[in-house]
């Protein structure tokens, strides 16, 4: 029962990401299918097709002038962060540690789209972001989510200052770099100390993204293309969508290396 519970509250929560993840594109038209079950996936499900119904219908008006534009990326960082707040909310009541720990996933995916809305809000050009200023903002807010009070995780940090990535490359990139760092958070320290590296590089042939940690490493017989974890699977399908070659290693520690073109 425990096992049918745990896939259909995985199921829900991926099919609420994935029009989440829709919005955050400006892409209204995908809906979340309302059960009847009355739980706390119809609620907020109900709520994210207020939101695209809303979005949807003054969309055409607000891409007209710049200053609009912007208080589409305020109402949708907004309502990101109420959807964030109703997990808070669910959280309080769920003993169960697995089930807890599930929303808080899912409340850390939802947070890494709100960040580049709220980036975008802030800035004058609504086209493109600083990465550098993202990946710290976005790591440190993940670490937080996680924070234990004896736990000493430092983040070292090599992304240029002057990088800028269109919002169809941060959304995804944001959800592979959020997945990346709460699996080292979660499973690279049991004694609560370590290091967390994020680089990243402009070579000639692509962008190379890595996020390498200092931690115990994978274990041998695990097959991350096969696993069934949510989070693993959303970064290999992640990788794919941005045309991202991904490769894995577990030496000293696990290291991710994401290597992506540029737009032309």
């Amino acid at each position: 029962m425990a096992v049918e519970t745990k896939k259909y509250a995985d199921k829900r929560a991926n099919e609420i990401l994935e029009v989440v993840m829709a919005y955050a594109r400006l892409d209204f038209k995908q809906k979340i299918c309302i059960t009847l079950k009355e739980d706390v996936f119809d609620s907020i499900g109900t709520g994210v097709n207020m939101l695209g119904e809303e979005l949807e219908n003054s969309t055409v008006s607000l891409r007209e002038k710049e200053q609009l534009l912007q208080e589409v990326h305020h109402r949708v960082k907004n309502n990101l962060q109420i959807i964030s707040s109703l997990l808070n909310l669910q959280s309080d009541y769920i003993e169960d540690e697995q089930f807890h720990s599930m929303i808080r996933e899912s409340k850390n995916r939802i947070t890494s789209m709100a960040l580049i809305h709220e980036m975008l809000y802030l800035t004058k050009d609504l086209s493109r972001i600083n990465i550098n200023d993202y990946v710290i903002k976005l790591s440190q807010s993940v670490y937080q989510s996680f924070h234990a009070k004896d736990s000493v995780i430092l983040f070292e940090y090599n992304v240029d200052r002057n990088f800028f990535l269109e919002i169809d490359r941060m959304i995804p990139i944001g959800l592979i770099l959020n997945e990346i760092v709460s699996n080292s958070l979660k499973y690279a320290f049991p004694n609560k100390k370590g290091i967390i590296s994020i680089e990243l590089k402009a070579r000639e042939e692509c962008i190379l993204l890595s996020i390498t940690d200092n931690g115990i490493g994978i274990p041998k017989d695990f097959n991350h293309k096969e696993a069934k974890s949510l989070g693993v699977q959303l970064i290999y399908m992640l990788a794919d969508q941005i045309d991202a070659k991904l490769k894995v290693s577990s030496n000293n520690g696990t290291s991710y290396e994401l290597c992506f073109k540029l737009k032309e």
